[in-house]
C-alpha cells in the first residue's frame, strides 16, 4: 500500500507540474474522480507544493476572461428521458398518492386531531342556524393560536 501512495504522489507531482502526457493526465483525472484516497493524496501534494507554484497576479481579470469565453460550456445535468413505453413504478401512480392521503386522514381522524379543531359547544344538539359555522370556528381557533404566539 505504501508503494501505491508513493506512486500516486509521483503521479500527482507530475500532473501538477504539467510533466505528463494528455493521456496520462486524463487517466489521472479519472482516477481522482473515482477514488477518494487518490484525491486526498493529490490535495496533500498540492498543499506541499504551494510555495513552488506560480502566483496569479490579477485573478479577477482571469475569472472575467474565463466567464466571457463562449467556447467554455458549464456542465449541465441532463434529465433522464422518460419513455412512454416503460411501465410506471408503483410509487408514481396516483392511486398510491390517494391511498397515502386517505391513510393519513384516517389516522388523524381516529387520533382526535380534528376533534380539537372543532370542539362541541355546551349544547351539542343545537340548531344549525344558531351554532357558528365551521369556518367561523376555524377562524376563531386560528386567531386565538396566533394571539398566543405574539410576545
Amino acid at each position: 500500500m505504501n508503494t501505491t501512495i508513493s506512486e500516486w504522489r509521483s503521479r500527482a507531482t507530475n500532473y501538477i507540474k504539467g510533466e505528463c502526457s494528455s493521456e496520462e493526465a486524463a487517466s489521472w483525472e479519472a482516477l481522482m474522480l473515482s477514488n477518494d484516497d487518490v484525491l486526498e493524496v493529490y490535495m496533500q501534494v498540492m498543499s506541499e507544493m504551494d510555495s513552488e507554484l506560480p502566483v496569479m497576479n490579477h485573478p479577477e481579470t482571469f475569472v472575467d476572461r474565463v466567464l466571457s469565453n463562449e467556447t467554455i460550456v458549464p456542465y449541465r445535468s441532463q434529465p433522464v428521458p422518460i419513455s412512454l413505453d416503460r411501465p410506471r413504478r408503483w410509487y408514481e401512480k396516483s392511486v398510491f398518492h390517494y391511498t397515502v392521503a386517505a391513510s393519513i386522514t384516517l389516522v388523524l381522524m381516529f387520533s382526535g386531531a380534528f376533534d380539537r379543531l372543532f370542539p362541541e359547544g355546551k349544547n351539542p344538539k343545537a340548531e344549525l342556524s344558531s351554532s357558528p359555522s365551521y369556518s367561523e370556528q376555524l377562524m376563531e381557533k386560528t386567531t386565538n393560536w396566533l394571539d398566543q404566539l405574539k410576545p
